[in-house]
């Protein structure tokens, strides 16, 4: 176990979605958090305002800061899930407790595979013969479920999907 960094340890952890954001083959982690709801005594924990975590495919993890990410939830965040927008564009959507709902829209083409509602994970070959296995939720944090769909980045070459049957799927990836 390797402790998260310090900018992820000010305050309460609630919407979390982990994929590949920067398109680098690594999976980094997006962050909605803090709660309003603490007794009197306490205070609010207020010191977060969104968080991206970039992996670097060692199970370390670097906080990038708001114009970095382009990520920026303040309030009384809860919950994060990942859309697709009528275009199979790729979104986050962050709710906040008594706040408006913050959409973010990724920038740039994504490649995204519609998931199967039985299927459990799959194993993603890249050009440089590298693999990495993602397993999929129905939800992963708190008050959240994301969409089911696997998003692969420009190196991805192909992906071999796993059902809860054992069954698999082989899918090419052309770019």
């Amino acid at each position: 176990m390797i402790p998260l960094p310090n900018q992820a340890q000010v305050s309460a952890l609630n919407g979390m979605v982990v994929d590949d954001f920067d398109g680098d083959g690594n999976l980094d982690v997006m962050i909605n958090g803090n709660d309003f709801g603490t007794e009197v005594g306490v205070g609010r924990y207020d010191a977060l305002n969104g968080l991206m975590l970039k992996g670097d495919g060692k199970g370390h993890f670097n906080p990038q800061s708001i114009l970095q990410s382009g990520i920026y939830i303040p309030g009384d965040g809860k919950a994060l899930v990942k859309l697709q927008n009528s275009k199979g564009g790729y979104m986050l959507a962050a709710s906040q407790n008594r706040g408006a709902l913050k959409v973010f829209e990724m920038k740039g083409k994504m490649n995204n595979i519609k998931l199967q509602p039985n299927d459990e994970s799959a194993i993603i070959t890249f050009n440089n013969g590298e693999k990495q296995k993602q397993e999929f939720y129905y939800g992963s944090s708190f008050l959240s479920q994301s969409g089911r769909f696997l998003t692969v980045n420009k190196e991805a070459k192909a992906v071999e999907i796993t059902n809860s049957k054992g069954q698999t799927r082989s899918i090419s990836i052309a770019h």
